[in-house]
């Protein structure tokens, strides 16, 4: 069922020869083209509804419920609507990535802001913060954590999302997912498990590297390493 690791590295030596145009390296590179707008994207507008939901009683009651159960929506249903709206193209792929994340980010931001201590915000206040100087100098540096762990996983579900919206759409720019539909149009199993050996390893990467570390960071600095 499943290839020999000598068939395995054969396949990941085809995709980066130059008879293939270097085709993993090219994928590797417009998926995280992508995903790094997406992601970008996403937090730009799931944080602050996180925010929101966390300091308003009403928008948590409007927009909570919702969110989380498109959450829970697989990142491919949102493929019909994107390709309705926006047809086949980038735009597409991006709006897939911004909505299989965004509610991800936004709802693990709220419910960490809502572990905060209250004795902060209320030594703040004592101390003469208010409004934005509340904001700035005393919850910001406290939601740093649950931030830096919305963010974390916003990543997760954006890259997921990505792999899922490239492997149905087939545009011009060809990532990782274009690869590994490929390898099944062609009944290529070692091509097909090499490009999910890719994914896993990507995202494995990156989440260590980059967001392990800077977790790691700010529970330091907060006392909570």
């Amino acid at each position: 069922m499943f290839p020999a690791p000598s068939t395995l590295l054969e396949a990941f030596a085809a995709m980066l020869s130059a008879e293939s145009h270097h085709a993993l390296v090219e994928a590797l590179a417009v998926s995280s083209a992508r995903v790094a707008i997406g992601f970008v994207a996403s937090l730009a507008l799931g944080l602050p509804i996180g925010v929101l939901m966390w300091r308003s009683q009403v928008v948590d009651d409007a927009l909570g419920g919702p969110a989380l159960g498109l959450q829970t929506l697989p990142s491919v249903c949102w493929v019909p609507i994107a390709v309705l709206v926006f047809g086949l193209n980038e735009t597409s792929v991006l709006f897939v990535v911004v909505m299989g994340s965004m509610f991800a980010g936004a709802l693990a931001l709220r419910d960490g802001l809502r572990a905060l201590p209250p004795a902060y915000e209320n030594a703040g206040r004592m101390l003469g913060a208010r409004g934005f100087m509340l904001f700035r100098h005393v919850l910001l540096p406290a939601s740093l954590p649950a931030t830096t762990t919305s963010v974390r996983q916003a990543f997760s579900f954006a890259w997921r999302s990505l792999m899922g919206a490239e492997l149905l759409f087939m545009i011009r720019g060809h990532g990782l997912g274009y690869l590994l539909h490929q390898g099944r149009e062609v009944a290529d199993v070692s091509q097909v498990v090499a490009c999910m050996v890719t994914m896993v390893a990507v995202a494995t990467l990156v989440d260590r590297l980059v967001f392990v570390r800077l977790e790691r960071r700010v529970h330091a600095r907060f006392g909570l390493g």
